[in-house]
């Protein structure tokens, strides 16, 4: 959106303040001023991810020009780091506070991020770190940008990537990063397919051109893979080492080449400037209701004064209309009915998802360790159930994002039904990163049986069989058992030791199933909590704006039916000049909300 219709738009904001202010209506007035700041600087939050060493934290730092994001070819991100506008360099570490659930920020030195950043320092870190916030004073994010550079530890099969997913859920943008050494893998392109369901805004960024010759050639590979699996991701192709580089030396040329100058236009031309087009084109349809609800009394005003004998009639329309704006305030009213009863079902509905999913999952489980010697497959079975787990987690929270908008939809129609007009798409907000906060651990402490313990085990076994031959042929003074018994010894040594490995075996196989089943309940508890958190805040969320919009629609009959009502005792000179006033008033609204529905048009046909 250009400068000059921002400032087009911002004007009509202003005069719907001072419209609402003139009128005596400072509830639009606040919720008008509001938008001024919200329009003036819209945030928009971009997450960087991809796979272990692709390139994210060097992608970030080039991109704003400062070494923010740790990089290191032996050390690897651990939390996210969130990088924002400020006016001087500072830093925060998010931990954890019981009596927060948002936790809180500790200060800490800018020149020491590494300790709470990467996995080499977070051990020597002083208190738990979940996060780190950055601000530094950068021209790219003083229109409200925020990077997020995510963590890429274990590989996009790992917690971690689950809980970069889950960043990407509550991001306008997402920067998916792979570098040009290879084609796409599965694992990356399971990944792109699962972030493009959670953010429609995904650029592919293929990084370290200046180190392979033919990332061209892969280039090509990955937008063929992209296309077979039906997913529209522009490629573009970049090098950190080139864009620091231009920035040392002031050269254009080599910030071109680099790519990077490239993906900033992108960013900012395709993405941040639509975001903002959005977010002012909200606020001139903000203007326009308070427009429609100023209007409504002073058009029943009017009637009453042009003519009189109307008065009765417009008198009980506006008690009809006063009564319903009042029954959109009762909690018996239908969309709060339906909002209450949505959130019920939504939270039954995304728990037993879950639950279906994870009991799914543990059948899998138990046939595949029935199926083998957890000592021979765990080092494959682990990094697997993780995996999966994973998987599903961004499924639910996919379901559950899907069912709230679907929910919100349903209240807006019941609320329009009922007499609302004020309707705008709500940003549900999908929860926490609870796959972060999974305490579980699958580590199994399975020792293969040593050959010492085999030939005490066969020993005991033969041992046992020589014994009770030996004693049965004393019982019957028979001495050529003795050679019987050394064979019927050895017989029953080599079944003791079968024996002895099969209990082994099922004793593993036991312990197994036990800690899959201890990490899912784990994974279990906290998605379940994370989602009846999520639940709440989209009631809330919900239930608080239209409970505002109410308020302002009975506040707006209540006005319209005081004037109405109020014109009897007046003379027809006092009428002829309120006439004349109201025309006026009528008239500067209107031309006010022409002006909205105009803004509103052409950007739409943009």
């Amino acid at each position: 959106m250009s400068e000059q219709k921002r400032q087009e738009i911002q004007a009509l904001v202003n005069s719907g303040v001072k419209a609402a202010t003139a009128y005596e209506r400072p509830d639009l007035a606040t919720r008008l001023s509001a938008l001024t700041v919200k329009a003036a600087k819209p945030d928009t939050t971009i997450a960087v991810l991809g796979q272990f060493k692709q390139g994210k934290s060097s992608l970030v730092n080039s991109l704003v020009g400062a070494t923010v994001c740790s990089v290191d070819d032996d050390i690897a991100t651990a939390v996210p780091t969130f990088v924002r506008y400020g006016e001087t360099d500072a830093a925060w570490a998010l931990v954890p506070d019981d009596d927060n659930p948002e936790g809180r920020r500790e200060p800490i030195p800018v020149d020491q991020l590494e300790t709470y950043t990467t996995e080499r320092g977070l051990p020597d870190a002083p208190f738990e770190v979940k996060g780190v916030e950055v601000e530094i004073p950068r021209k790219l994010l003083q229109n409200g940008i925020t990077f997020i550079d995510t963590p890429g530890v274990g590989g996009l099969g790992s917690a971690y990537a689950t809980a970069g997913l889950g960043t990407l859920s509550v991001a306008e943008i997402g920067i998916f990063v792979s570098d040009t050494s290879q084609e796409l893998t599965l694992a990356e392109l399971n990944y792109l397919q699962q972030a493009n369901g959670l953010c429609s805004n995904l650029v592919f960024v293929a990084t370290k051109i200046d180190l392979y010759p033919a990332w061209r050639k892969v280039v090509e590979l990955n937008k063929a893979h992209l296309a077979r699996a039906g997913l529209e991701i522009e490629i573009i192709p970049v090098s950190s080492y080139l864009r620091d580089e231009a920035m040392r030396l002031s050269d254009k040329k080599i910030n071109e080449e680099s790519g990077c100058a490239h993906l900033v236009r992108e960013l900012r031309t395709t993405y941040v400037e639509r975001r903002e087009s959005n977010v002012w084109t909200n606020a001139a349809k903000d203007v326009l209701s308070v427009c429609e609800q100023l209007s409504s009394k002073l058009e029943a005003e009017l009637s009453v004064y042009e003519d009189p004998t109307r008065t009765d009639a417009l008198v009980s329309e506006l008690e009809n209309a006063k009564t319903r704006s009042e029954s959109l305030r009762s909690n018996l009213s239908r969309w709060q009915i339906t909002l209450n009863d949505g959130i019920q079902e939504l939270n039954a509905d995304i728990d037993h998802d879950f639950r279906q999913r994870i009991r799914t999952i543990t059948q899998e489980a138990d046939n595949a360790i029935e199926d083998g010697d957890p000592l021979t497959i765990w080092e494959e079975f682990e990094p697997w159930l993780v995996d999966i787990v994973s998987q599903e987690v961004v499924s639910n929270y996919r379901y559950l994002t899907e069912r709230s908008m679907a929910l919100s939809h349903e209240v807006a129609e019941h609320f329009v039904d009922d007499g609302g007009n004020l309707l705008h798409e709500l940003n549900i907000y999908t929860g926490d990163h609870p796959m972060s906060k999974v305490q579980g651990d699958l580590a199994l402490e399975m020792k293969e049986t040593t050959t010492a313990a085999k030939g005490m085990t066969l020993l005991k076994g033969s041992y046992s069989g020589m014994l009770m031959c030996t004693m049965l042929g004393s019982l019957v003074a028979v001495a050529p058992l003795t050679p019987i018994a050394v064979g019927v010894g050895l017989v029953m040594g080599r079944k003791s030791l079968k024996d002895e490995k099969a209990r082994g075996l099922k004793q593993r196989k036991s312990e197994a199933k036990v800690s899959v089943r201890r990490y899912c309940e784990e994974v279990q508890f906290q998605v379940g909590k994370d989602s009846r958190s999520t639940c709440r805040k989209v009631h809330r969320q919900l239930r608080d704006h239209y409970t505002m919009r109410a308020e302002e629609l009975n506040r707006s009959t209540a006005e319209a039916l005081k004037a109405a009502t109020s014109t009897v005792q007046t003379s027809q000179a006092e009428r002829n000049q309120k006439v004349r006033n109201l025309t006026a008033e009528i008239g500067r609204v209107a031309d006010l909300a022409k002006k909205c529905e105009l803004v509103i048009q052409s950007e739409r046909k943009a």
